[in-house]
């Protein structure tokens, strides 16, 4: 008999303590993507990539022009003038490899510092949810760190309305 109520106790409180337990997803990808301030973040890095092309175009164009007039000119020209301009043609051809190696980067450092108040705002809101709706753990699915998920747990239409997004 004692066995019984023990088992039964056991049973009743780890029900208990499990049911206590509430899982919730969320698809980070939809929320941001749904931000106004995402699509005014992805015009503005579009409008910089564009700049950093833009700048490169005219490096290259001011680079084959020189190159241009030095082959135009090389024959009646001093040698050491010749090997400056030569030199300088040099720096110039570095200085747009260096370039065309530092936009990526520079365009993902700017990303990156745009995109952190937009993480922070979203995450704010998720846990908002969280804790207004008693859920224990909130998965991101977009993140594909979770295999199986309830479909009933999916709060990312709770997020976006409480953010006042569609």
């Amino acid at each position: 008999m004692r066995i019984v109520v023990v088992l039964f106790l056991s049973f009743f409180v780890c029900s208990q303590a499990t049911a206590q337990q509430k899982y919730g997803h969320i698809d980070s990808e939809e929320i941001l993507q749904a931000m106004p301030e995402y699509k005014a973040l992805l015009a503005s890095i579009e409008r910089k990539q564009k700049e950093f092309e833009a700048s490169l175009k005219g490096m290259y164009a001011d680079y084959e022009k020189r190159t241009k007039e030095l082959q135009e000119l090389s024959g009646g020209m001093m040698e050491a003038v010749y090997e400056e301009r030569t030199k300088e043609l040099a720096k110039l051809q570095q200085d747009i490899l260096a370039y065309e190696e530092s936009a990526p980067e520079r365009l993902g450092k700017l990303q990156n510092s745009m995109m952190k108040p937009l993480n922070d705002k979203y995450l704010k809101m998720v846990n908002a949810v969280a804790k207004e709706n008693d859920y224990t753990y909130i998965f991101d699915i977009a993140a594909g760190g979770v295999v199986y998920y309830p479909e009933t747990g999916d709060i990312t239409a709770l997020v976006k309305r409480k953010m006042g997004i569609n």
